[in-house]
């Protein structure tokens, strides 16, 4: 090989592999720097590391009247046949509907929460040659429509009347009634506040018995709620008189206790 031609060649290899070495110091450079700026940025829950603290609970109550009740029932027919049970299915419904909907119940607090067709079969009971009774045969006996319906309406006197006109009217299991706070989250809001109080005072007492100085908090839990009272409350249409004017029963709904409960964590020096 000629010695131009040589010069030439290693003059570029030089080059080359210069400027691999000047890649690979750059990708390296901006590795190094890019897990530096991670490592720098701040995330939720990091900072200082606090050893010294102390957790204190706090217990907040506020006593409400419910403004909404709620109550469930059903209406049941059997025949012989699907459509007959289900005709006088509907024609009991849709009369309890419109007696409720008369007393001006939104249509959207009505709703049906189960609706079944179901075979229903007997048990006759037979006898051997003997006399003796043997075990009964099942024996299909027609069919079963059931219609649930979920009632929501203000709480006041009308609970009453609304129980004791769907139940002359023919619904069956009058049952599940509950008392509730239509605005839980405002009523928990002021339990929250109470109990966070709570809190804090028995923290500043625990402080000062300590000789310690609170410095900020590290964490805060909650527990509680809004309960459900349900009543237990379940009657037929016999028990109501069906098709006839009855009195309407007295549902007191009492006072609802809401409770929240929170534990803070301080850190302190």
């Amino acid at each position: 090989m000629p010695p131009f031609k040589e010069y030439i060649d290693k003059n570029i290899a030089v080059v080359f592999w210069a400027g691999i070495a000047l890649i690979v110091s750059a990708i390296l450079l901006f590795l190094t720097q890019s897990i530096g700026e991670v490592q720098s940025w701040k995330f939720v829950g990091q900072g200082i590391e606090f050893r010294n603290t102390i957790s204190v609970s706090g217990k907040g109550e506020v006593m409400v009247i419910p403004d909404t009740a709620r109550f469930s029932f059903a209406v049941i027919e059997e025949a012989a046949e699907v459509t007959r049970a289900q005709e006088a299915n509907t024609t009991k419904m849709n009369a309890i509907l419109d007696a409720l909907k008369d007393m001006d119940i939104p249509e959207k607090n009505i709703k049906t929460t189960s609706y079944s067709i179901s075979p229903r079969y007997e048990y006759r009971e037979t006898k051997n040659q003997d006399g003796f009774p043997v075990p009964g045969e099942r024996v299909f006996a027609g069919y079963e429509v059931a219609h649930w319906i979920q009632v929501k309406m203000k709480n006041d006197e009308s609970v009453g009347d609304a129980l004791a006109q769907i139940g002359a009217l023919g619904a069956m299991n009058i049952s599940s009634i509950d008392f509730v706070v239509e605005d839980e989250d405002t009523v928990l809001r002021d339990a929250r506040k109470k109990a966070i109080t709570d809190a804090e005072e028995k923290a500043r007492t625990l402080a000062r018995d300590l000789d310690v100085r609170l410095v900020k908090i590290v964490s805060f839990s909650e527990g509680g709620g809004v309960p459900i009272f349900a009543k237990d409350f379940s009657l037929s249409a016999e028990a109501f008189g069906r098709g006839g004017a009855v009195e309407a029963p007295q549902i007191p709904s009492g006072e609802n206790t809401i409770t929240s409960y929170v534990t803070i964590t301080y850190a302190i020096r």
